[in-house]
């Protein structure tokens, strides 16, 4: 019988860690490798519906094995088993796939033989449709399954590894439940248009589309995006040729021909960690990306959601969303009844708690962290 084993104080600390800087997870994954006497670790957000990997952080595992499970085997005997298990339950691979049986698959072949892998234990750790953050903790034949005691100590280390997960969430805006759905980008309020190096039109979602319908504000074309305005269609694209050479964003506020509502466009140079993102997403071209905030959407925009990523007061998220949707100073003041100054006050909170600067990027993190449609959310007021 294996010994019980403690929870090092330095591993704990090192899962936390995780949040702010996550590539440190394969150090920790292999730690706990080790201390439960297996061949590595290995943790992943995936679509099992989009048959695709987000983002995995490999600890001591074979890299290329694991690139043949991404490119030929998202689909597998553990996968199929694991979507219809619950958040934070330890599974044993031979409790759901006997090993046996296991030996006759290609994804043994390809991914598991290789790198003598036989065994593995599965926790779904974040759960939302069908996408997933798991961790997969490997041994081998020699190995033999997870033993009881080691189980049990496992099953005490999920709750700091889900809630470090979730406190990456928040600071990240989410970005695991983000990347790559592009289903989600069609839930938001804000329209998304996401344009190459000769600015043509790679991606618009539905709320775009719909602005651009009608005799909308907007004008998709299928090499380019323009506003109907002549004097803002000039500003438009001197914004987006000033982001094609990296300038990190600016905004513009352009008129509805109907009624002379403006719309806020935000529009950003696609840089850092989204080039490899689009990348993933065969996107590679990707150069900048629009964020149109309609102010007809504001009631639809969940507070609840900011106020639990970042931390925010129901006021200073009420601030932040009217601050989001273009809204001046003394405009937000009027519509929320408050003073001015009382407005700077939840702003200057807001920005130190969203690690943002100024409206612009306000403007451009509301947009990505989930502006959900409306029915999407309740009594998020």
């Amino acid at each position: 019988m294996a010994r019980v084993i403690e929870h090092p104080e330095s591993l704990l600390d090192a899962i936390y860690d995780t949040a702010t800087e996550p590539d440190t997870w394969r150090s920790v994954l292999t730690h706990i490798a080790d201390l439960t006497g297996g061949q590595g670790g290995i943790l992943f957000g995936q679509s099992y519906g989009a048959e695709t990997v987000f983002f995995d952080y490999n600890g001591r595992l074979s890299e290329e094995c694991n690139q043949a499970y991404k490119t030929r085997h998202i689909q597998n005997p553990w996968n199929s088993a694991m979507q219809r298990q619950v958040v934070g339950r330890i599974v044993l691979s031979d409790e759901v796939v006997p090993l046996a049986s296991l030996r006759h698959t290609s994804f043994f072949d390809e991914v598991l033989r290789p790198q003598d892998v036989a065994h593995n234990t599965m926790i779904a750790l974040a759960a939302r449709g069908d996408f997933c953050v798991a961790f997969n903790l490997c041994r081998s034949a020699g190995q033999g399954p997870l033993d009881a005691s080691h189980q049990d100590w496992l099953q005490q280390l999920i709750p700091h590894m889900r809630r470090s997960l979730g406190l990456a969430f928040r600071i990240d805006g989410y970005r695991a439940l983000q990347e790559g759905q592009f289903r989600i980008l069609d839930r938001l309020t804000a329209g998304v248009v996401l344009l190459d190096q000769r600015a043509c039109v790679l991606y618009a979602n539905v709320a775009a589309r719909a602005l651009s319908a009608h005799d909308g504000p907007l004008e998709l074309r299928r090499t380019s995006v323009t506003v109907r305005s002549p004097l803002h269609a000039q500003r438009l694209a001197a914004l987006v040729r000033a982001a094609l050479h990296g300038v990190p964003s600016a905004s513009i506020s352009v008129p509805r021909p109907s009624d002379e509502t403006p719309l806020t466009i935000l529009v950003s140079s696609v840089r850092g960690k989204d080039i490899g993102r689009f990348a993933d997403l065969r996107m590679p071209d990707a150069a900048v990306m629009l964020f149109i905030v309609d102010p007809a959407n504001r009631a639809g925009i969940p507070a609840a959601l900011i106020m639990e990523a970042y931390g925010l007061t129901r006021a200073e998220a009420r601030v932040a969303l009217a601050a989001a949707s273009g809204l001046s100073i003394p405009e937000a003041a009027i519509q929320l009844g408050i003073s001015a100054n009382t407005i700077k006050t939840h702003l200057r909170r807001v920005f130190a708690k969203t690690g943002t600067g100024r409206q612009t990027e306000l403007v451009r993190l509301m947009a990505t962290i989930g502006l959900f449609s409306p029915g999407s959310g309740k009594g998020d007021g």
